[in-house]
């Protein structure tokens, strides 16, 4: 059972890394369009018609595509100042509800999400700008943002109940190091 877990666990952070390094190389997408903006229509006076909305869709894919890893990293908003002045046991008390606050939150999100998603498929929903970009692309980004999360927290709470082995909210040193 522990190998198993260990293995679930494994794959889990694995998903998640492979999502950080997209999220990373979207947001070098994004820089770089953002320059090529800014340079076609300053310096060449021709405007790109399409970066603000590739834009938009990368900065999506940067923040959906990161949650899960930002949980594990242990970066995500929390009332540290409330959290340090409570005892160990109250500090367990109220990570286990924030876990089971979030998992439900990605419980709605994940059904939400993907029925949206679904939706935008079956009715071949498209941006409204010159690009028309199948929406339901970008829309499929919150489900999986919500699995990421899920998956992470799901490892929290295994390792919080003395479940498995490993650090799963330790800060990373970098993506690819850990």
């Amino acid at each position: 059972m522990q190998d198993e877990t260990s293995r679930l666990a494994r794959a889990a952070l694995g998903i998640n890394r492979a999502a950080i390094l997209l999220a990373e190389l979207a947001l070098v997408a994004l820089m770089a369009l953002t320059v090529y903006a800014v340079v076609a229509r300053y310096f060449f006076r021709s405007p790109s018609i399409y970066a603000v909305e590739i834009s938009t869709y990368l900065l999506l894919a940067v923040a959906w595509l990161s949650v899960g890893w930002t949980q594990h990293a242990g970066r995500h908003v929390s009332m540290e100042a409330l959290n340090e002045k409570l005892g160990p046991r109250w500090q367990r008390f109220t990570t286990g509800v924030s876990h089971i606050v979030i998992l439900v939150f990605c419980t709605v999100l994940l059904w939400s999400g993907t029925r949206f998603a679904i939706t935008a498929f079956e009715r071949n929903y498209r941006s409204g700008s010159l690009l028309k970009f199948p929406l339901w692309t970008v829309y499929l980004l919150i489900p999986a943002g919500a699995l990421l999360l899920a998956l992470i927290v799901l490892l929290q709470m295994r390792r919080a109940a003395g479940g498995a082995s490993g650090s799963t909210s330790a800060p990373p040193s970098s993506a690819g190091n850990d």
